[in-house]
């Protein structure tokens, strides 16, 4: 009797403290829960024009690698340099085509001439562009910081702003300034009118 008293008290016993085991398990995934607030403020609404005649995507995988140096005395002074390595890769897509804040048009109907000033030059108008850590490498006394992070989002968007003026994205986007130029002259001249180009960037079709 006094056996199977004592074998019932211990599965009591092992119940209760897998019971309060669950329930410390449960509180600390509680705890782990991630809560995200976020407020968004629209700061500044402003009238645009602009034209996108070309858009480039650009894929590239870079390092960067920033080196700190350190005196430690043990006990004699021994300077130490710690290395921190990040390995990034960046997609993004450039859009590339002509702010026409400054294009001036004007219209004499008495001479039927159509007037076009101050056409502007092909240049990059925006870059949408995504960061993946690939690699994150530092050191005890060179660790990474929200700055660094910042950094490295600048350092990408003018890599790809880099390529972009490197590749042929203005070339193109000038191709097709002018087929835009080559559109309006088509419309005027079946109106009647004669279109005048003054200005450099876009060029008119002969």
């Amino acid at each position: 009797m006094n056996r199977t008293l004592l074998l019932l008290l211990c599965m009591v016993l092992a119940f209760v403290l897998g019971m309060a085991a669950l329930s410390l398990w449960q509180s600390h995934e509680r705890e782990q829960q991630v809560h995200e607030e976020a407020t968004v403020l629209l700061e500044r609404v402003r009238n645009v024009m602009k034209m996108v005649t070309v858009e480039g995507d650009v894929n590239e995988l870079f390092s960067s690698t920033s080196s700190r140096n350190v005196t430690l005395y043990l006990p004699l002074p021994s300077r130490f340099s710690f290395d921190k390595k990040a390995t990034v890769e960046v997609r993004g897509t450039v859009l590339v085509g002509y702010d026409l804040e400054r294009l001036d048009i004007s219209i004499d109907p008495d001479r039927r001439v159509l007037t076009l000033r101050n056409l502007p030059e092909p240049e990059i108008l925006a870059i949408d562009h995504e960061l993946i850590y690939r690699d994150l490498d530092e050191s005890w006394f060179n660790t990474f910081s929200a700055e660094d992070y910042s950094r490295l989002n600048r350092r990408a968007k003018e890599r790809l702003r880099d390529e972009a003026l490197a590749s042929n994205l203005l070339e193109r986007a000038r191709a097709q300034g002018d087929g835009v130029i080559a559109g309006i002259e088509y419309l005027a001249t079946s109106a009647g009118y004669t279109v005048v180009v003054e200005g450099n960037g876009i060029q008119p079709t002969e």
